[in-house]
C-alpha cells in the first residue's frame, strides 16, 4: 500500500491585482477541491507579513496543506488541475513540497489528516509543522510573547526556511519550518531556552482551544530554491 503524502503548495503572488484576487481565495479555495481525487485534508491559508508572524496580513504569500491518499494523486493534481494552474499563472514564485508523515498529534479542525509513513534517517530533510487555534481571552498575551520565539528561529543555520501561516488571522495560527538534519530540528526544540520558555508559559496560560503538531520527512520538491532564498 502507498504511503499517504501531504503537499505544501507555497505561492507569491506578481502584482497588486493578483494580490488580492489570491487573497479572496483563500475562502473560496475549499469549494474549489471539493471533489478532487485522491483528496482527503485541505487548509487554504494566508500568512502575516515578513516572515509571516506579523500581526498585520502579507497581501503577497499564500499557502495550501493537502494530504493525498498517495502520491500519484498529488501529482496528478499538480500537473493538471486548472484552478491550480489559474492560481500559478498568477503567481511570481509557486514551489511544491512532498512531505510523509513520520509523528503528530493533535487536532486539526477536530482531527488529525496525518498518518505515519516513514522514519527519520540521519540526513533527512526534517519538515516541521504546529498549528493551532487561540482562545479570544488568550489572543493579547499571546502575541506578545511569539515574537520572540519566531525572531529567535532566524539564528539557526540549519534552518532553512520558516514562515507562518493561518486560516483565520490573529486566530488560527501555523508555522512551517525546514530543517536539514533531524538532529538540527531537536537541537531547537528542546535545547532552545526560548522555544523551550513557550512552551512553558502554552502550558501555563492555556492559549489554546485546539493544536496539532507534526513532523515530516521532505521526499520530494519542486522549486524549493525559492524558499530558501527569500
Amino acid at each position: 500500500m502507498e504511503a499517504q503524502v501531504t503537499t505544501l503548495s507555497f505561492f507569491t503572488t506578481a502584482g497588486l491585482k493578483d494580490n488580492f484576487w489570491a487573497f479572496s481565495q483563500v475562502v473560496i479555495a475549499p469549494e474549489n477541491l471539493r471533489k478532487i481525487p485522491g483528496l482527503l485534508f485541505f487548509k487554504s491559508m494566508g500568512s502575516g507579513s515578513g516572515k509571516g508572524f506579523n500581526i498585520t496580513p502579507s497581501f503577497t504569500n499564500y499557502c495550501w496543506l493537502i494530504v493525498w491518499e498517495n502520491e500519484n494523486y498529488a501529482r496528478e493534481f499538480l500537473k493538471e488541475n486548472s484552478y491550480l494552474l489559474e492560481y500559478s499563472s498568477r503567481c511570481k514564485s509557486v514551489s511544491h513540497l512532498f512531505l510523509v508523515n513520520v509523528q503528530s498529534h493533535g487536532k486539526w479542525s477536530k482531527t488529525n489528516p496525518f498518518e505515519k509513513g516513514a522514519d527519520f534517517e540521519k540526513n533527512s530533510t526534517v519538515v516541521i509543522l504546529t498549528r493551532a487555534r487561540i482562545k479570544l481571552s488568550k489572543l493579547l498575551r499571546f502575541w506578545l510573547k511569539v515574537g520572540k520565539t519566531a525572531k529567535k528561529l532566524y539564528q539557526f543555520p540549519e534552518l532553512s526556511f520558516s514562515i507562518g501561516i493561518g486560516e483565520l488571522p490573529l486566530i488560527e495560527q501555523a508555522t512551517i519550518s525546514i530543517w536539514d538534519t533531524p538532529d538540527a530540528m531537536m537541537n531547537y526544540a528542546y535545547k532552545d531556552e526560548t522555544h523551550k520558555n513557550v512552551i512553558r508559559l502554552t502550558k501555563k496560560y492555556q492559549w489554546y482551544s485546539e493544536e496539532l503538531f507534526a513532523r515530516f520527512i521532505l521526499k520530494d520538491s519542486i522549486n524549493l530554491q525559492a524558499l530558501v532564498d527569500k
